[in-house]
């Protein structure tokens, strides 16, 4: 766990940094471009638009990041719930939370019918967790318990973190697109069309992360049949109207070929094995 969490980490990491180089790589080139054809120009006024371009790069990174965490959240929204709307997922929630060390994530409610939970970590200070109420309605004790308890493992493996930046930065393209206002597509016209930042994100996002929370779901709840039980109600009801933007950041989504994720029946096969 600590060798994958670190490995998340840097992948998160690496998601920011490239996040800004290409930012500022793209509003250093516009700089050369126009010093290179003015008339006038000295070293030093190069040096001062230079340092400028570092500086809007990085008030730009800032904003398009801010931008992309409210698609995000708009994408997979809710109500926010409480332990008094919700006291039985509030109940296992703080149980899951205290044995593993995880602090307790933002809880909202989805008005659907549909049988699905979202994980976004926006900031690396707590977790979001958006449960739709079909969710809630359809799910015994200990399926809600193993549904929670591998979403929680996306939060401590940092995987949760990672994605939810894959999908804010690569992605940011097919949020906007879905979301987006004016002003958010001309500040993104430099970025790559719908069609590459898709695939890009598909390469970015580790095919075994669902089985690796799956399994370290059950590593905290220690019954296998608690996940799968919640798995098998799951199929045709659990399909998210979501852009492919936000699509990896929910636990299941029968339209998931665009990213390579494993099919239900193959992790409820890989459960059986443990």
């Amino acid at each position: 766990m600590n060798d994958s969490k670190k490995t998340y980490d840097a992948r998160a990491r690496r998601l920011i940094i490239n996040f800004w180089l290409y930012n500022v790589g793209v509003l250093t080139l516009i700089t050369l471009i126009v010093t290179t054809i003015s008339s006038s120009w000295s070293a030093k006024f190069l040096v001062s638009a230079l340092i400028s371009v570092l500086l809007i790069g990085t008030l730009v990174t800032k904003f398009l990041l801010m931008r992309a965490s409210k698609f995000v959240m708009a994408e997979i929204g809710g109500a926010q719930s409480s332990e008094h709307s919700a006291p039985r997922l509030f109940n296992l929630l703080g149980s899951i939370c205290m044995s593993t060390g995880v602090a307790l994530p933002v809880v909202r409610v989805i008005d659907s019918e549909t049988n699905n939970i979202a994980v976004a970590e926006l900031n690396k200070d707590i977790a979001n967790f958006s449960v739709t109420r079909g969710l809630l309605e359809n799910s015994s004790l200990i399926e809600l318990e193993a549904l929670l308890a591998a979403s929680i493992a996306r939060v401590s493996s940092n995987e949760a973190r990672h994605s939810t930046l894959a999908v804010m930065t690569i992605g940011l393209p097919l949020l906007v697109k879905q979301n987006g206002t004016v002003i958010d597509r001309i500040l993104t016209l430099h970025y790559l069309p719908v069609s590459v930042a898709q695939r890009r994100l598909r390469k970015e996002l580790n095919n075994d992360r669902d089985f690796n929370a799956d399994s370290a779901g059950v590593g905290v709840t220690r019954y296998p049949p608690g996940l799968i039980s919640a798995y098998e109600k799951f199929g045709p009801s659990s399909k998210i109207d979501a852009s492919y933007g936000s699509l990896p950041l929910w636990a299941i989504n029968p339209d998931n070929d665009e990213y390579g994720r494993p099919e239900i029946e193959d992790r409820v096969a890989a459960l059986r094995e443990m």
